[in-house]
């Protein structure tokens, strides 16, 4: 699973890391009754264990990708997560396409300079169009090599999905624009939410992930309220 680092928060962008008969078996391990769209009151979500995320999502050259994040909860409910604050959140049912987010939680190899492919395979090309390497060509028949591939030690990146996985919920936040998806707090400080359309290629449609209150408020002011907060003033 990668994620791109964006200015205060990161994102995910899904590689195939379980196959459709992986969800499908977790499907029918599953009630009829957790299978039914309901709804449950949002309080009801603090003190549950994140088992497992699922996401789905669908991009669209040149026009707007979609997610949708399923979250599930204590091994058995699935839940939406609500734009802004809602006293219900919604039960759903699984979609047979969406992927488990937690398939793979293994760390994994990047190269030394944090290169994407993209750029190594453009730097690539501009160092071969040099008049220097195309006389390497000539001359030794061979052209030059990416070295980018050949890291002269293993690197690996923590793949920070891991943090998520079987932490308590504490908390859920929202800001007052109920266009956007409410946020959910784990008991290590992390914090999770949804972008639902964004444009092609930005990489922000499906899950979002806050490292701290401190990155949420960086990015989105401090102006958030908490449901903590909220049952407290009654």
């Amino acid at each position: 699973m990668n994620y791109i680092a964006t200015n205060s928060f990161w994102v995910f962008e899904l590689r195939i890391v379980n196959s459709q008969s992986d969800v499908s078996a977790n499907l029918n391990n599953r009630s009829d009754n957790d299978q039914t769209d309901r709804q449950m009151q949002t309080e009801e979500i603090i003190g549950t264990t994140v088992t497992n995320i699922y996401s789905l999502v669908k991009m669209e050259v040149g026009g707007l990708d979609t997610g949708e994040c399923f979250v599930e909860l204590d091994n058995k409910t699935i839940v939406d997560i609500p734009f802004g604050f809602s006293d219900e959140i919604w039960v759903k049912e699984l979609d047979k396409n969406a992927l488990s987010l937690f398939a793979d939680l293994s760390d994994y190899h990047v190269n030394k300079d944090g290169k994407t492919v993209g750029e190594i395979a453009a730097n690539y090309q501009r160092k071969k169009r040099t008049i220097f390497n195309r006389l390497r060509k000539v001359f030794f028949g061979h052209d030059i090599a990416i070295k980018d591939y050949q890291p002269y030690k293993v690197e690996y990146r923590e793949d920070k999905l891991k943090n998520l996985k079987d932490r308590k919920i504490v908390d859920f936040l929202w800001y007052a624009d109920d266009s956007e998806k409410g946020l959910i707090l784990l008991d290590n400080g992390y914090i999770i939410t949804e972008t639902t359309i964004a444009p092609h290629g930005t990489g922000l449609a499906g899950l979002n992930v806050y490292q701290s209150i401190n990155d949420l408020t960086n990015a989105k002011g401090n102006d958030y309220s908490k449901l903590t907060d909220k049952k407290g003033s009654h």
